[in-house]
């Protein structure tokens, strides 16, 4: 009776295991997506789109899988590169500060602000020069110039929101 009982549990894990591959012996963990003979992964979410169809082929084997054997990343293209998703547009404004231009440059996606620079090399050491380094970093928290000026440094904020208003004219 044990050995029945032996034999049909075996069998059972046998049936189990068999039941989780995908034809060619190995274990189907691609998360409904299917793997041909040749190790290829397809894609089976009924958009009838192979997900694997822009990454680059490092390894030289045929299947466009991005594998890097090395694990450098160096040539590996952007996220943003492979899907087309690099919306950013990159702006530059003006304005006059306290001792002179001041000049922004202004990286959007979309609505949304990524990232501001502010140059103004004549603005006064300590007080210019705060709002100079300050401000851009409340401009993209906010996600907007409408923020506090910078004490002290009136003028030299003004300026700077004035510029990146005017580069965000500038957006497509």
């Amino acid at each position: 009776m044990k050995k029945l009982a032996l034999i049909l549990v075996s069998a059972l894990m046998l049936f189990s295991i068999v039941a989780c591959t995908n034809g060619n012996g190995n274990v189907d963990d691609n998360n409904g997506r299917v793997e041909d003979n040749n190790g290829n992964v397809g894609d089976l979410d009924g958009d009838l789109n192979d997900d694997n169809r822009n990454l680059p082929d490092n390894n030289n084997n045929g299947n466009n899988d991005g594998i890097i054997p090395d694990g450098n990343n160096e040539n590996m293209p952007d996220v943003d590169d492979i899907t087309g998703n690099n919306d950013n547009q990159k702006l530059t404004g003006t304005a006059q500060g306290y001792g002179g231009e001041v000049r922004v440059n202004v990286e959007v996606n979309g609505d949304d602000i990524v990232s501001v620079e502010a140059i103004g090399d004549e603005e006064s050491e300590g007080v210019g020069s705060k709002a100079i380094e300050e401000l851009p970093g409340k401009i993209e928290e906010a996600d907007s110039t409408d923020v506090e000026a910078v004490s002290g440094a009136t003028v030299t904020s003004n300026a700077i929101k004035e510029a990146v208003d005017k580069a965000l004219k500038g957006k497509q």
